[in-house]
């Protein structure tokens, strides 16, 4: 039996170092998260709706719009944006590694109202009768193909049948675009907007800008705030210079005051980082300077379980109990307290989760899901650790268990 606790703790300590090695130097896993922009770089705006004349801001407008900007911000390639509706009239949008910020938000506040007039300035078209746009290369240069649905296809037809050989403006939120002239009457319901567009991209910018439909209410921007990817890389590497410290210095000083005791706390420790990573990775979690926050505190209450716990089995030594048997009563007495305490942080953090918002939220997140493993390594690590060492007769020094 004590042969076998001594195995099974040289065995956890080696696939300790391995996982550590593997997720920390070869592979590391930090490399594989979700950044929010205060730690990527990005970009941060709020958008109030104004109505209009015919567009009133109510909970069906704010949900169209926030579908439409959802599109937009897909067609930009931004990982892990956040769209939030604040209130009954404004939106927040954050945008982590976007490069060029002023003109996403020109992109994304663009009302995107097309329409096509007659020489007159009669509306013959419109937008929403649009039922595909597509950027393309013809002649040479970069257009927007337009295909208009069955309606638009015929009311087309009839205004390059009245209108042939005179010109039918184009605008796009009341700005001129182009005024071609009708050549032919065109029955199949296809247009191409030039638009003198000088890249590909942006022709297929304004694709994308049609295809998502017009805003049903005008967006006015409120506040807007811009992290360049410099401070959020220099943000980064300042966390995890002091993670690295705060580390060192906490497996120095459970070492030191817990001998034995201190490395089972270590090893429950490292096994519980990798744990916590490893679960921000497979929920898809956004990583912010809040969520580092959260998870700085659940470090915290995972050193504290381990304490109390050696702390409750020394005092058992003090009372002059075996090894052994301080080893059982004070796992047992202590554990009471890690449950209670980790439990109301845990319920405080799922209230803070479903009340808050944005940053609240991603600091709640990672002090719910280090608590939970907090817990968890306290009472299967830690726990079961002690148990081997108490089977393999360790703990008869108590010098060398608990100092």
């Amino acid at each position: 039996m004590p042969k076998r606790g001594v195995l099974q703790f040289f065995l956890l300590i080696a696939a300790v170092l391995a996982a550590l090695y593997y997720f920390g130097i070869a592979n590391p896993i930090t490399n594989h998260l979700r950044y929010g922009l205060d730690l990527k770089g990005g970009v941060s705006a709020t958008y109030q709706a104004v109505p209009t004349p015919g567009a009133p801001v109510n909970q069906t407008a704010m949900s169209r719009a926030m579908s439409i900007m959802r599109f937009r911000i897909d067609s930009l390639g931004v990982v892990e944006p956040l769209i939030e509706q604040v209130g009954s009239n404004r939106l927040s949008i954050s945008l982590p590694g976007i490069k060029d910020p002023e003109q996403a938000l020109r992109y994304l506040g663009q009302a995107a109202i097309l329409q096509i007039k007659s020489p007159t300035g009669h509306v013959l078209l419109t937008g929403g009768e649009l039922s595909n746009a597509k950027a393309e290369i013809a002649g040479g240069q970069y257009v927007v193909g337009l295909t208009f649905n069955g309606k638009g296809t015929a009311s087309f037809r009839q205004a390059t049948t009245k209108y042939l050989h005179q010109k039918l403006p184009i605008y796009l939120d009341g700005k001129l675009l182009e005024a071609p002239t009708v050549n032919s009457v065109i029955p199949n319901g296809q247009a191409q907007l030039t638009g003198g567009f000088s890249t590909l991209k942006q022709a297929q910018r304004m694709a994308l800008l049609l295809q998502s439909g017009a805003l049903p209410v005008t967006l006015k921007v409120l506040t807007v705030q811009t992290v360049s990817p410099t401070l959020g890389k220099a943000a980064v590497h300042a966390s995890a210079v002091a993670a690295a410290i705060a580390i060192v210095l906490i497996v120095a000083v459970m070492i030191v005051w817990y001998r034995l005791s201190g490395i089972v706390a270590d090893l429950a420790l490292a096994i519980y980082l990798l744990l916590i990573l490893g679960a921000l990775w497979a929920l898809h979690a956004t990583v912010t300077v809040p969520g580092l926050a959260g998870l700085i505190l659940s470090v915290g209450m995972a050193v504290d379980a381990n304490v109390i716990i050696f702390a409750r089995i020394r005092e058992e030594m003090i009372k002059g109990k075996t090894a052994a048997a301080a080893v059982r009563q004070g796992f047992r007495h202590a554990i009471r307290a890690i449950l209670d305490s980790h439990v109301t942080t845990f319920v405080s953090s799922l209230i803070l989760f479903f009340l808050g918002t944005g940053d609240v939220k991603g600091f709640a997140l990672t002090l719910m899901i280090g608590t939970a493993i907090s817990l968890f390594t306290a009472v299967t690590v830690t726990g079961v650790v002690i148990r081997w060492i108490a089977e393999a007769g360790w703990t008869r020094w108590r010098t060398i268990f608990v100092g």
